[in-house]
C-alpha cells in the first residue's frame, strides 16, 4: 500500500503547540515567539538562509535539508499567511 499524505513541516514545540493564543496581524504567532520555536531549524548547517558556515549535523539538519524532498503538492489553510478570519472581502 503507497503512501497516500504526509504531513511533513510542521514544527510543534516540547509542551505541544503550533501556535500561541492571541493571533493578531502584529503577532501571526500569538504569544509565541517563532525565534524559539524555529530556532532548531536556523541552527543547522543545511539552513536555507544560512549566511554564515557552520550549523549542526545530525537529524534536525537532516531534517531540514530534505524538507522538500517528494513534495508534490501543498495543502495551505486560510491562515497560513496571517490571522484572518469570519467571511471574505473582496480584495480591489
Amino acid at each position: 500500500m503507497s503512501q497516500l499524505v504526509r504531513v511533513q513541516n510542521f514544527t510543534v514545540s516540547s509542551d505541544g503547540f503550533g501556535t500561541g493564543e492571541g493571533q493578531s496581524l502584529e503577532r501571526p504567532f500569538g504569544h509565541a515567539d517563532p525565534g524559539v520555536l524555529f530556532s532548531w531549524a536556523g541552527a543547522t548547517a543545511s539552513w536555507h538562509m544560512r549566511t554564515a558556515p557552520g550549523g549542526s549535523r545530525g537529524l534536525d539538519d537532516y531534517l531540514m535539508r530534505d524538507y522538500a524532498r517528494n513534495i508534490g503538492v501543498e495543502i495551505m489553510g486560510r491562515k497560513k499567511f496571517g490571522p484572518q478570519r469570519g467571511p471574505w472581502q473582496d480584495v480591489e
